[in-house]
């Protein structure tokens, strides 16, 4: 047995397709971001299998995989999210997959839909392990991830500093660091439809939130693993670029919203240089009935 948990940030619908795609009897855990009680409510009530927990703030997207690991009750975790499909069976093979094979800290799917991006990375040559799921060690996953908690300790999960952007390449490099075993089961597929997680009335915030938060997260990963000189040399180049295209901006009278753009892109930058912590939050206060 193993629990499924998923994020869910103004993403309702989609968390409601992933939970008909998964077996009745298998418990489910969603960190319901948006603080929606409407949602935890109906969903509660006609589906005695998920718990939906309403953290007192949005946790971002690794916080909030930890406190669905640290509720679930079983050994092994999945974590997903809700525009990546179950597709073909897939948590009924990750279930058998993991009764099969223990020696992992990490599985995920092979994600079908590659056109956007492959979600997972080789750097190093590992030998290849046969069975019936095709599983092939990697350094890196992306979108899901099959916990295996006994080789797991607190330390291990997901970095809190981190709101979003570059939270599973630090968890990753982690596990690597410690010798810890990822894999991806090239027979187990999932479905990811991309760019779908939150309601279209939020691109706006969304590019926003993107733009500061990935290049305060890119820093900060830089600086933790590698070191400050490393980070700045990473960094001051694209500082630089930055600045004189917010200057470029504010000289030619850009509308709002693309110089708030790139802004947020300068702004989540020098936060970060700054040692600043990751407390943007462009998506505060929002009502979609206002949209």
């Amino acid at each position: 047995m193993l629990t499924v948990v998923i994020p869910s940030f103004f993403s309702s619908q989609l968390v409601e397709e992933r939970i008909k795609e998964i077996d009745s009897n298998i418990p489910i855990i969603v960190i319901e971001n948006s603080r929606d009680f409407d949602f935890k409510k109906k969903i509660e009530k006609n589906y005695k299998n998920v718990n939906i927990i309403v953290p007192k703030e949005n946790l971002g997207f690794g916080p909030a995989y930890n406190v669905g690991i640290r509720n679930s009750k079983t050994e092994m975790v999945f974590l997903t999210q809700p525009d990546v499909l179950l597709i073909d069976n897939c948590i009924d093979k990750l279930i058998e997959c993991s009764k099969e094979f223990k020696d992992f800290s990490v599985i995920t799917p092979n994600d079908s839909n590659n056109k956007i991006f492959t979600n997972f990375e080789i750097y190093n040559k590992y030998p290849i392990i046969k069975n019936k799921f095709s599983l092939k060690e990697v350094d890196y996953v992306d979108l899901t991830w099959l916990i295996n908690k006994s080789n797991f300790t607190e330390e291990d999960l997901w970095d809190e500093q981190i709101f979003h952007y570059f939270e599973a390449t630090d968890f990753a490099k982690r596990l690597k660091n410690k010798n810890k075993k990822i894999f991806v089961a090239e027979k187990i597929k999932t479905y990811h439809i991309g760019a779908a997680s939150h309601d279209k009335r939020l691109e706006f915030y969304s590019k926003l939130h993107r733009n500061w938060h990935y290049n305060w997260s890119r820093h900060y990963y830089h600086k933790k693993h590698f070191g400050f000189f490393y980070a700045f040399r990473k960094s001051f180049a694209l500082l630089i670029k930055l600045s004189i295209k917010y200057i470029k901006a504010t000289i030619s009278f850009k509308n709002k919203e693309e110089k708030k753009l790139i802004f947020t892109e300068l702004h989540g930058l020098i936060s970060s240089m700054m040692n600043k912590t990751s407390y943007y939050r462009a998506y505060k206060n929002i009502n979609l009935s206002n949209l």
